[in-house]
């Protein structure tokens, strides 16, 4: 039990000052499911800093691509693209069922989980051009298009790198924030590019536990 009276709780300033406001956000929700009591852990606080440098570092790894405007997408690009909208729309439907009964770490998790794990681990991998090539701008157009409809989507947890990341995606009006801006909405999915997709990264991850073992 913290108490305010016994000195035995965080002090949220302190913590701000020391990872950032969004990191805090983030962690306290990661460490708080519906209906439980909260087990406060500082390192979910940490998980919170090292995600807003994930974030950070995608944009930054998107924004150095060199884009070619008179180059075709490659199959594995065309493949990626369909599968991070139906894994997107797939998400957004998840999370408005968890936002609509209020369990709201359940949809941050998900959120977290298609951010960290599908867009930044697999779909920035599958996608990114080899070492000094360039992309295509097809690919490039969607890659930045779901950046922002995830920036929105974690937009409610994560107000200030989320506003700030929105503002360098794409020239803006004065005046404009990404809190009116229209939440992303679920277009249908291929449940079967999700299956085949979920099979190959596995496969892939059965692969490097191999190669790790040996």
């Amino acid at each position: 039990k913290m108490s305010k009276t016994l000195g035995n709780s965080p002090d949220p300033l302190v913590l701000i000052e020391k990872y950032g406001a969004d990191a805090v956000r983030l962690g306290m929700l990661l460490c708080s499911s519906a209906g439980n009591d909260i087990l406060y852990d500082e390192s979910q606080i940490e998980q919170g800093r090292n995600f807003c440098g994930k974030i950070w570092n995608s944009f930054r790894l998107v924004q150095g691509w060199k884009v070619d405007e008179t180059l075709a997408a490659p199959e594995s690009s065309k493949v990626a693209v369909k599968w991070f909208h139906s894994k997107l729309s797939q998400t957004i439907k998840t999370v408005e069922d968890h936002y609509s009964k209020f369990r709201i770490s359940d949809a941050l998790m998900a959120i977290y989980k298609l951010f960290w794990d599908d867009y930044c681990s697999w779909y920035l991998e599958t996608v990114k051009p080899a070492y000094g090539a360039a992309v295509d701008k097809t690919t490039l157009d969607a890659t930045l298009d779901f950046f922002e409809s995830l920036l929105k989507m974690i937009h409610p947890i994560m107000p200030f790198i989320t506003e700030e990341l929105w503002h360098a995606v794409a020239t803006r009006k004065e005046g404009e924030t990404i809190m009116y801006a229209s939440s992303p909405e679920a277009n249908g999915w291929d449940e079967g590019i999700v299956s085949d997709f979920a099979m190959a990264a596995q496969a892939v991850m059965n692969v490097r536990a191999v190669s790790q073992e040996k």
